[in-house]
């Protein structure tokens, strides 16, 4: 699987079967650039999207996202199981966030979660190969003590932030950067990539996650 971050936190994850897109409409609000994309299926976390339908064209994005390899895009905003083209992608009832597997990897996909959260709600997901996780704190996101629950309850091998202090935002004034995550959290295991190239791991006790900053 192939994961590259469009900005904020829209990712693309994508196979050959299939292409899947988070939270376009996140990326639309955030004031950084948004290049056109092609997507099978789009993901929303927002709140305000829960069970809705055709998001897209509410909200001015189908000229910016285009379908890839279907004629239309599936649009995923409401708890279900949903197999698709190889995918399995999962959402609990009264869960902010989506499991994304493919074959025996896995990708949990954390979203616009905030200070709400019900962190016990993380556990319990399996070997996770990858977490995509808002990590800017501020009045927009979960706080760096509830992200620790996360990363004790989930422990994945690999671990992509997104939605933090950057140039170019017209929201979140009091979010942290980068760079206070990575001393707060005293990660050593950093890097920055512009994708990745995802393929499950080994089990291995006492791994050091590997934070990997997509540009």
């Amino acid at each position: 699987m192939k994961i590259k971050n469009l900005g904020w936190s829209s990712f693309l994850l994508s196979t050959g079967n299939i292409s899947i897109l988070t939270d376009p409409q996140a990326l639309g609000d955030s004031g950084l650039s948004f290049n056109k994309s092609k997507a099978d299926v789009v993901l929303f976390t927002g709140k305000d999207l829960r069970g809705k339908e055709n998001i897209l064209k509410e909200r001015n994005l189908l000229k910016k996202v285009e379908p890839d390899h279907r004629e239309s895009i599936i649009e995923i905003s409401s708890p279900g199981e949903y197999e698709i083209g190889g995918m399995m992608i999962r959402r609990a009832v009264d869960c902010p966030f989506y499991t994304i597997d493919e074959a025996v990897l896995r990708v949990v996909y954390m979203g616009l979660i905030d200070n709400s959260l019900d962190v016990s709600q993380t556990k319990d997901l399996g070997d996770v190969d990858v977490l995509i996780l808002p990590i800017g704190n501020g009045d927009l996101f979960i706080d760096y003590e509830k992200i620790e629950k996360i990363l004790n309850y989930i422990d994945p091998t690999i671990l992509l932030p997104c939605a933090y202090k950057q140039e170019g935002l017209k929201i979140g004034k009091e979010l942290k950067s980068k760079e206070e995550f990575i001393k707060y959290f005293g990660f050593t295991n950093v890097k920055e990539d512009t994708y990745l190239n995802v393929t499950p791991s080994p089990e291995q006790e006492n791994k050091n996650i590997e934070v990997i900053f997509l540009k």
